[in-house]
């Protein structure tokens, strides 16, 4: 039976998560300019 005590803090997995929610979220950055459709402006409106 193992107690809290027990168990070492391991910082790894929190290390790992940051890195993949940094990489997912360059990621989601680089591509997002395309993936959405061109901005409007005043100009789109008033023509």
């Amino acid at each position: 039976e193992l107690s809290t005590e027990d168990l070492e803090y391991d910082p790894e997995p929190e290390r790992t998560l940051r890195k993949k929610l940094k990489a997912a979220r360059l990621a989601k950055a680089a591509m997002g300019d395309e993936g959405q459709p061109p901005r409007r402006t005043m100009g789109d409106y008033c023509k």
